[in-house]
């Protein structure tokens, strides 16, 4: 079983300089702490793995259930990405990055997991759950039966794939372009017209209101 430890990710480490501390990146911007990554920077490896590792935990668990198959391909994905070095592409946006490797890695996982357990084990596509957290348990109970029975409804309506891109273009705050790419669309176009539809079916079934508390439920 894979550990989640950073200390434990074992490659060679020897272009990696130690100078620079984690903690002292927070107030640089991606393009910076990417760029210094790549250059071999430790302190810069380990700043991108302790406050991404939690985001793409969470993120990894809506497509699949299964923890192992989720750490997993963030301690593969972590590994390919140090041993990569300045062979990696250039952004502005680490967490975009991220998650566009990281969906990809368990798309893969679980489809490898489908040829070894068999046809009848697992569904085909993974799927893109939304999981309540403490606080919209809280305003589920705060709200009336009606509204909450009209949430419900809202949120199955959707497919997958509209659920998947107004996670992200509405929680995560990715651009078109972002959704577009990590959603293996061929345009923008597309990721604006999934999400401009995905909106207004919810609009039909809520008001706006309920539009607003239904969006927290994606945190």
């Amino acid at each position: 079983m894979a550990t989640t430890d950073p200390k434990y990710i074992q490659v060679d480490s020897s272009r990696f300089a130690k100078s620079i501390p984690s903690a002292n990146l927070a107030d640089k911007s991606d393009i910076e702490i990417w760029s210094m990554f790549k250059k071999g920077h430790e302190g810069a490896f380990n700043f991108i793995y302790e406050n991404y590792f939690p985001l793409l935990f969470k993120y990894g668990h809506r497509f699949t259930k299964n923890r192992e198959v989720v750490k997993d391909a963030i301690q593969d994905l972590f590994i390919e990405l140090r041993a990569g070095g300045q062979n990696l592409s250039d952004t502005d946006s680490i967490k975009y990055y991220l998650f566009k490797a990281l969906r990809w890695k368990i798309q893969q996982y679980l489809k490898k997991r489908k040829r070894f357990l068999g046809e009848d084990k697992l569904p085909v596509d993974f799927t893109f759950e939304v999981v309540d957290s403490p606080e919209i348990s809280l305003i589920r109970r705060q709200i009336d039966e009606e509204k909450k029975m009209r949430l419900q409804k809202s949120l199955q309506s959707l497919s997958k794939r509209q659920k998947e891109a107004i996670y992200y273009f509405y929680y995560e705050h990715l651009t078109y372009a972002q959704v577009a790419s990590i959603m293996g669309m061929s345009n923008i176009k597309s990721a604006r017209n999934l999400i401009y539809k995905a909106i207004d079916s919810l609009k039909k079934i809520i008001n706006l209101i309920s539009l607003t508390l239904l969006f927290s439920l994606f945190q």
